[in-house]
C-alpha cells in the first residue's frame, strides 16, 4: 500500500511538472513576435466608369404627334330653280365617285325655256320700236331744217318789204302780212323742235324698256342653265336626298360632295414644339407680311403616316405642308395650339416596309397600288413636322440622362455634371449593328457640349463631380 502510495505520489509530481512546463512554452510561444518586412502603403483605385459619345443630329428636328383626316371641302349642292326632277345620274348615289363636268342632275326645263322664248320676242319688238322712233327722229330733223329755211326765207321777204314801204312802194298791210308768214313759219319750227326732243325722250325711254328685257332675258337663260346640276370638283358623293320625279323647291338640298382634290390633317402642337417651329431658319409665313404675320404660322413640310393594325412592319406616307392655324390660341381644356397641315396629292400615297426578308429590306420604298389608296378622311395618323435648325443638335442615350435631367461627362480624367438639361424629344436612332437606340435630342448651345464629347451611363455608382475616374469606353 505505501508503495503504491508513493508511486502515486511521483506520478502526480511528474505531471503536474509537464503541465507548468507545456503552460510556460505555450505562453513564450504566444508572446514571441518574428521580424515581419513591412509592406508599402497601396493607394485607393479610381472608379470604372462606361462611357459612351455623343452624336450629331443630322437633318431636320422632327416633331411627331397625333392627327385626324379631315375632308378639305364639303360642297352641300342646292336646287337653285324649283322643278321636277327629270334626270339623276347613276353616279349621283352615296360613295360614288365623280368628276368635274358630270351632269347629275337635271330639273325639267320647259317653264323656263318658254320665259327665254316670251323675253327674246319682247327684245325683237322693243328693237323694232327703237327702229321705228329712229325713222321718226330722221324724219323730224330733215322737217326741221326744212322749216328753218323757210323761216329764214320769210325773214329775207320782211326785210325787203321794210326797205320798200320807206319808198312807199308797197303798203303796211302787205308788211304785216309778211310778218304774220313769217310768224307762223316760225311757229311751225318751234312744232317740229318740241317734236324732236318728244321722240328723243321716247327713245331714253324705249331703250330703258329693252335693257330691262335684256336682263329679264340673261336672267330666264341663267335660271335655264340652273334646270342642270353638274359636279363643280371631282370628289365622292358623300349623300344623295332626291330621287328622279321628285319636286324640289329653289334652295332644297340635292346631295353633299366631297371635294377629293386635297385633304387636311388636324392636329394639336404643344406651344414647346411651336416654339421649335417658330425657330426655324428661313421661314414663309405664307406672303403675309406686317401685322398679319403674328396670326399666320411657317410654311413647313410634314410627313404623314398611317399603320394598319395588324401590319405593324408596313407604313403608308403621304407628303403635305403645314398650313395654318385652326383658329386663334390654345384650346382651353388640352392647353395646345389646333393646327391644320395641307395633303393636296391625297392619292400620292407610299408603302414603306420595314420587313428583313429577300423581297424587301429594311425600309424599302415602294409605289401606290397596294394597301390604301389614298388618304381618306377620318384616318387616325401620325403627323411628322420637319423643322430646319440653325443651331446644331446633339443626340444623347437616354441611359445617361439621370433624374432631374442630370448628366455626367467626363473631361481629362474627371467628372463634370450638367444639371437640368433642356430635352427636346426622345427619338430612335439605328446604331452601328443596325438595332435601335432611344437617344434624346437637345440643343448644342443650351449644354455647351459638342459632338464627340463622352457621357457616363450605367452600371456606376455614387458620382461626385470633379472626382478621378478610370473610363471604359464603349462603341
Amino acid at each position: 500500500m505505501r508503495k503504491n502510495s508513493l508511486a502515486g505520489q511521483v506520478l502526480s509530481f511528474v505531471v503536474s511538472a509537464l503541465i507548468v512546463l507545456a503552460g510556460v512554452l505555450g505562453f513564450r510561444a504566444l508572446i514571441y513576435k518574428p521580424d515581419v518586412q513591412a509592406s508599402p502603403k497601396v493607394e485607393p483605385t479610381a472608379p470604372l466608369v462606361h462611357t459612351v459619345a455623343i452624336l450629331s443630329h443630322k437633318g431636320s428636328l422632327d416633331i411627331t404627334v397625333d392627327g385626324l383626316v379631315t375632308p378639305f371641302r364639303e360642297i352641300e349642292v342646292a336646287a337653285e330653280v324649283a322643278g321636277k326632277v327629270v334626270f339623276k345620274d347613276e353616279t349621283c348615289n352615296g360613295g360614288c365617285f365623280v368628276t368635274r363636268g358630270t351632269r347629275l342632275i337635271k330639273i325639267d326645263p320647259q317653264d323656263y325655256e318658254l320665259a327665254v322664248r316670251r323675253l327674246e320676242n319682247q327684245l325683237e319688238q322693243a328693237d323694232a320700236n327703237i327702229e321705228e322712233l329712229q325713222v321718226e327722229i330722221s324724219n323730224s330733223a330733215e322737217l326741221i331744217k326744212l322749216a328753218e329755211d323757210t323761216v329764214q326765207l320769210e325773214q329775207n321777204e320782211v326785210n325787203r318789204l321794210a326797205g320798200l314801204i320807206q319808198a312807199r312802194i308797197v303798203t303796211d298791210s302787205t308788211l304785216d302780212r309778211a310778218k304774220q308768214t313769217e310768224l307762223s313759219a316760225r311757229n311751225t319750227l318751234a312744232v317740229l323742235k318740241n317734236q324732236l326732243q318728244l321722240l328723243n325722250s321716247r327713245q331714253r325711254g324705249v331703250q330703258s324698256a329693252r335693257d330691262l328685257v335684256v336682263t329679264d332675258l340673261e336672267k330666264a337663260n341663267l335660271d335655264l342653265t340652273r334646270t342642270e346640276i353638274v359636279a363643280a370638283v371631282d370628289g365622292v358623293i358623300i349623300k344623295d336626298l332626291v330621287e328622279r320625279d321628285s319636286f324640289v323647291q329653289k334652295g332644297d338640298p340635292l346631295f353633299m360632295l366631297e371635294d377629293t382634290s386635297a385633304v387636311e390633317v388636324k392636329c394639336r402642337l404643344k406651344m414647346e414644339e411651336l416654339y421649335w417651329i417658330w425657330r426655324q431658319s428661313g421661314h414663309d409665313v405664307n406672303g403675309v407680311s406686317g401685322s398679319g404675320a403674328g396670326y399666320q404660322i411657317p410654311d413647313i413640310p410634314v410627313t404623314i403616316r398611317y399603320q394598319l393594325a395588324e401590319r405593324t412592319k408596313t407604313e403608308y406616307e403621304w407628303q403635305g405642308v403645314l398650313a395654318r392655324f385652326d383658329g386663334i390660341g390654345l384650346d382651353d381644356a388640352t392647353r395646345t395650339v389646333p393646327c391644320r397641315v395641307l395633303v393636296d396629292k391625297p392619292r400620292d400615297v407610299k408603302v414603306v416596309s420595314h420587313r428583313n426578308d429577300a423581297t424587301a429590306e429594311a425600309g424599302q420604298v415602294a409605289t401606290a397600288g397596294l394597301g390604301l389608296p389614298a388618304l381618306v378622311r377620318g384616318l387616325y395618323v401620325k403627323v411628322t413636322f420637319h423643322v430646319n435648325q440653325s443651331s446644331p443638335l446633339l443626340l444623347i442615350p437616354e441611359p445617361a440622362v439621370q433624374p432631374g435631367k442630370t448628366l455626367w461627362i467626363v473631361k481629362d480624367g474627371h467628372l463634370e455634371q450638367k444639371s437640368e438639361l433642356e430635352l427636346i424629344e426622345l427619338i430612335e436612332v439605328e446604331d452601328a449593328n443596325g438595332s435601335m437606340q432611344s437617344h434624346w435630342l437637345v440643343e448644342a448651345a443650351t449644354i455647351g457640349l459638342a459632338a464627340g464629347e463622352r457621357v457616363v451611363v450605367p452600371p456606376f455608382g455614387v458620382l461626385r463631380d470633379q472626382e478621378a475616374v478610370r473610363e471604359e469606353v464603349s462603341p
